[in-house]
């Protein structure tokens, strides 16, 4: 049997948390065990590279962290490549494929782990109802923020959640691996949240980005704009 996010569930939850559920509509709605999101946007590898347009799909485990992003990368009406990106039994995974034949990114290990989790733990702003499950711990820091945390296997991350004043959330920030050359470096990163829409009664982010914060510079690698939500 589902469970139901009600009053008393989210009760123990920091104030902005729980207004941030009240505003979706998820009280009173069942915490689902899966989601699909579709989604198109873009994304570029470096500061200054040119955009890659992209069309992907992603389905979620809610039960415990865990998803598997498809993307199909577009030149024009041309797809010129595929991405996939996923974290299974808290192993993350990278992979990169241009014209179906050439691999070009292949990326395992705990770096990767860690940054899946991230991801994971970021966007279940697309199923919030999983922020009032034990799965999430959670700790006020304030009336607009509260640091969330997820562990899976050995590895734990956290992040801080920013939400408005009509409980919105409008940030994610945390410290992600990011990779350089052939090794990887804890970097700040940000997904700042643009516009929110309804998707099956609830009021989710609809459109967003995601953020390095670098030496010299904030350098946004990723544009995306929500297609979808449902919950199978």
């Amino acid at each position: 049997m589902k469970t139901q996010v009600n009053e008393d569930l989210i009760a123990p939850l920091p104030a902005p948390v729980q207004r941030s559920l009240r505003r979706s509509g998820v009280v009173g709605r069942e915490i689902p065990r899966s989601v699909v999101v579709r989604q198109k946007g873009r994304l570029r590898s470096a500061p200054h590279s040119n955009w890659l347009a992209f069309t992907a799909s992603e389905t979620y485990d809610v039960a415990e962290p865990g998803f598997e992003w498809r993307a199909a990368l577009k030149k024009g009406p041309v797809t010129v490549g595929r991405a996939t990106d996923s974290l299974h039994a808290a192993r993350g995974k990278m992979n990169v494929k241009l014209l179906g034949l050439l691999t070009v990114l292949d990326l395992t290990g705990p770096e990767l782990d860690q940054g899946t989790l991230l991801r994971w733990l970021n966007e279940t702003m697309w199923f919030p109802a999983v922020w009032a499950t034990p799965l999430i711990a959670w700790r006020a820091v304030d009336e607009n923020t509260a640091i969330g945390s997820v562990t899976a296997g050995a590895t734990n991350v956290e992040a801080a959640f920013h939400f408005d004043d009509t409980g919105r959330l409008v940030d994610f920030r945390a410290d992600r691996y990011r990779q350089v050359k052939d090794g990887f470096e804890l970097r700040p990163w940000a997904t700042p949240l643009y516009e929110h829409a309804r998707f099956n009664g609830l009021e989710l982010p609809s459109r967003g980005g995601g953020v390095w914060m670098l030496d010299d510079e904030e350098f946004e690698y990723v544009q995306i704009h929500v297609l979808d939500i449902t919950y199978p």
